[in-house]
């Protein structure tokens, strides 16, 4: 569907400098391109063959420089690099060239245009557990990462504080494991810290860290013997309430709301989808979601938060516990008005990743997933002017995929401080940076069935290159490419 990792930019035509690898390198050796990656074969060292005439020079390894045409074999493990040092056309340039482990995902990249987002943290996995949190450069060249064969990485993002933050997902129902669980970080691959909600087992589906330092997590309360028999379940069923709690970095849950009681059931839109899961397991392992909360957003006093079940994001009075405003999904009386969205007045299907900005607006990936598969609608990204006095929502913008006809579940929309959206297809392998406009920036496509949950973009000026590469020399010293269990 793209085309392979180009040449980005052509090296200037008075260079007399080449460098290739065996194996090679991603992407093709250029003089303003400084991070490239090989997929270095444990063994065997990674071999350089350089060309350099007219005064330019190249050293590889810190090795002393030479001209003319030479090869020069270096020796590195999985996470190191290789550095090196060009001089052409009388200018000074150096590269960092990292040996990629053998299974890390494929992918290709196609860029357009210079990207706004520096940065960009993804979780590739697959279909079982193991897989990456990784953070790829603007080019799509990966420049930090690690791995658990433990567990699937979910949900990766850089926190305030500098440290890397991801969720674990076992390929299991969630929020029922145990074992689920967010880790926090260093740059170096130092875990910090292992958080869990209190009382049920933690859901993977978002963190925030807030501006004082404590955590939001989700999870889901087990209740048995409940009547949902006016939906087409059981009489006496097990049905789980979504959950809200604010940890300390010790993990002392210090404020804590439930869905019970303040969203009924009548308000969940995916009964048919849910009867027909459930029909399939064993009758006395049906269980029933009753909201599915996907992501928590801070918004001064209030949390505003996404149920994928009500195709609905709800904002949450922190003091009071109230529902303050509604949008999408079934009418209740604090549902805001929606205007100039030609969906109407129930715009949202299955919709991850509400996140509120300093503008007042409101972004929202809409899956366009509820109602079956007969009723399943294209996916976009969208853009709300919240006006809690007037009581509405209007439609700023709306951005679609044409390769993306639907999106069954997960995905992620960020506005960019720049304008350009940074779009995760949800139930795909496709992430775009696109401009207002919906021009196309930047698209990268993991291969071989490989996903992400979200992309975390991080715009310029919040980490440098540099600090990617220490962490990475850090992670490769000391053997931590490979995370540990933990409890």
């Amino acid at each position: 569907m793209l085309a392979a990792l180009a040449l980005l930019v052509p090296a200037s035509a008075a260079a007399k400098v080449r460098v290739t690898a065996t194996p090679g390198l991603k992407p093709g050796f250029q003089l303003d391109v400084p991070d490239y990656v090989s997929r270095c074969v444990p063994g065997e060292p990674l071999r350089f063959k350089v060309s350099a005439s007219g005064g330019d020079t190249v050293s590889i390894a810190g090795q002393p420089k030479r001209d003319g045409d030479f090869t020069v074999p270096v020796t590195r493990t999985t996470g190191e690099e290789v550095t090196v040092g060009v001089t052409a056309n009388g200018r000074r340039s150096t590269h960092h060239v990292r040996c990629l482990p053998q299974d890390f995902p494929g992918w290709k990249v196609h860029r357009h245009a210079r990207p706004e987002s520096q940065w960009y943290v993804l979780t590739p996995i697959g279909p079982h557990n193991g897989g990456y949190v990784a953070v790829f450069d603007a080019r799509g060249v990966p420049m930090w990462w690690m791995h658990s064969s433990y567990y699937g990485p979910w949900d990766g993002k850089l926190l305030q504080n500098g440290n890397m933050m991801w969720s674990r997902q076992f390929n299991n129902f969630f929020g029922v494991n145990p074992r689920e669980a967010w880790e926090e970080h260093a740059l170096d691959g130092r875990t910090l810290r292992i958080l869990q909600t209190e009382g049920s087992p933690t859901d993977m589906h978002d963190l925030v860290m807030l501006p004082g330092g404590n955590y939001l997590l989700d999870t889901y309360r087990r209740r048995t013997d409940v009547d949902l028999s006016a939906y087409g379940a059981p009489k006496h069923a097990v049905a789980y309430d979504g959950e809200i709690q604010e940890l300390t970095p010790e993990g002392k849950v210090v404020w804590a709301w439930s869905s019970k009681g303040r969203i009924s059931p009548s308000e969940n839109t995916w009964w048919d989808d849910i009867r027909s899961a459930q029909s399939k397991r064993p009758p006395d392992e049906r269980s029933y979601d009753l909201v599915h909360i996907n992501s928590m957003e801070p918004d001064g006093g209030g949390i505003i938060v996404s149920f994928r079940f009500l195709d609905a994001v709800y904002r949450i009075d922190r003091n009071t516990k109230r529902i303050t405003w509604k949008l999408g999904g079934t009418k209740r009386p604090e549902s805001l008005t929606v205007k100039k969205d030609p969906l109407g007045k129930r715009p949202l299907g299955g919709n991850h990743d509400a996140r509120k900005y300093d503008d007042g607006t409101l972004t929202v990936y809409d899956n366009g997933a509820s109602g079956g598969p007969a009723k399943r609608r294209r996916p976009r990204a969208v853009r709300y002017r919240i006006d809690t006095k007037k009581e509405t929502a209007t439609l700023l913008e709306s951005v679609d995929e044409g390769a993306i006809p639907v999106s069954g579940w997960g995905g992620s929309a960020r506005k960019l401080p720049g304008g350009n959206w940074v779009i995760w297809w949800g139930g795909s392998n496709l992430m775009t940076e696109k401009t207002p406009s919906r021009k196309p920036v930047l698209e990268l496509e993991f291969l071989d069935d490989k996903y992400s949950y979200r992309a975390f973009p991080i715009p310029r000026g919040h980490l440098s290159a540099q600090q990617l590469r220490q962490g990475m020399n850090a992670i490769a010293s000391a053997g931590r490419g490979e995370v540990p269990p933990g409890r």
